[in-house]
């Protein structure tokens, strides 16, 4: 192999066309990045070599389910194996409120979300969102401007930002200033390398990283469907406590958050309702790796996807994984004797992050 740094080749592995990333996480969990794209098909260090210079000429970092700091709820919540960041992933440390919203808010719903992004930072509490027009800017605005009226406070909390391109193509172009403050002052995430277009299937993608780094989630305004929806439901998946704003009857932006009461969800009408709601939960403070279990095998990782949704039976997860019961059987072995899944009256269960800080968080 060449002189190329090892995240170099576990960016190729998770970018390149063919392998899932699910996969390409579960092989660098047991092997080298040189040797996972090896395996996969790599040959050519040319795609490697032009990765690195991409990241390295746009000022990016990679990080992977190898390296230390890597959020790894990512990974097991949502197949996301690997980051590539501008900024400082020190930011997560802080507690962190997902808002969420419309691109298309009303005056009224604006105003709501850089209210709350304004009085979060000045609580020391992290917005995440992801940095779209509408009520997503609006709610990090609402962070800059606090941070601009008071840039002596280190302790003020910072932004978060999950975006559907590369770091390098700014999307949406009018928030090309919130977009470097983001990455100057928070960290920009994206799963995508420099030079990823921001395509629409990679938006549904993206929402589920809101959800996995957000302690609790609130909708500022959204209409019935669209991608807050799509965020609210990964959040619910994830056992992330999802609050909402309400509005109007006779305003279509308010169809959602209004629904999203009805069904039971927090209700949030000012910026200390949402700080009430943190202080409550702090299951998912620290997303820092701090589980002493042997990382599971990548041939294990459907069985162990299939047990984490509530207890299963045998049949179950051969209809679920589509394996046979020896293959399962095997599987389910390893899985126990590492820690990760329990039996009980022939039902198992995923245990998931179940030790330390991390207690309580689903693989999906």
């Amino acid at each position: 192999m060449s002189g190329l740094p090892m995240w170099a080749y576990a960016a190729a592995l998770c970018t390149r066309r063919g392998v899932s990333r699910r996969k390409a996480g579960g092989d660098l969990l047991r092997l080298d990045a040189d040797v996972a794209w090896e395996e996969a098909g790599g040959n050519d260090e040319t795609e490697v070599a032009q990765l690195y210079e991409s990241c390295v000429e746009n000022g990016v970092r990679v990080v992977t389910v190898q390296d230390p700091d890597f959020p790894s709820p990512l990974f097991f919540s949502g197949g996301v194996p690997i980051l590539f960041v501008r900024g400082s992933l020190s930011v997560l440390g802080q507690r962190r409120v997902g808002i969420i919203g419309t691109r298309t808010p009303t005056p009224s719903g604006v105003y709501t979300a850089r209210d709350f992004g304004e009085q979060l930072a000045a609580h020391g509490v992290a917005v995440v969102s992801g940095l779209a027009k509408g009520i997503d800017g609006a709610a990090h605005d609402g962070m800059r401007a606090r941070h601009e009226m008071h840039p002596g406070d280190g302790a003020a909390g910072r932004p978060i930002a999950v975006v559907g391109s590369g770091l390098d193509i700014v999307y949406p172009k009018a928030n090309r200033k919130l977009w470097e403050w983001v990455g100057e002052c928070g960290v920009l995430l994206s799963e995508y390398p420099p030079g990823a277009p921001a395509e629409a299937h990679h938006f549904p993608q993206r929402n589920r990283i809101i959800a996995s780094l957000s302690e609790i989630i609130v909708v500022v305004e959204s209409r019935t469907t669209g991608g807050s929806m799509i965020t609210v439901r990964e959040a619910i998946r994830r056992g992330v406590d999802v609050h909402a704003v309400p509005g109007s009857p006779r305003v279509a932006s308010a169809g959602g958050t209004n629904l999203l009461i009805q069904q039971g969800c927090g209700t949030v009408t000012d910026a200390t309702d949402i700080l009430a709601a943190l202080s409550l939960e702090h299951s998912r403070t620290d997303l820092r790796r701090v589980d002493d279990r042997e990382h599971p095998e990548s041939g294990d990782l459907d069985v162990l996807e299939a047990c984490s949704n509530g207890p299963v039976t045998l049949d179950q997860l051969m209809i679920a994984t589509g394996r046979e019961l020896s293959s399962i059987a095997v599987s389910l072995g390893r899985l126990h004797a590492q820690g990760w899944v329990m039996e009980e009256r022939g039902w198992w269960e995923a245990l998931l992050l179940g030790r330390g800080r991390h207690a309580g968080y689903c693989i999906t």
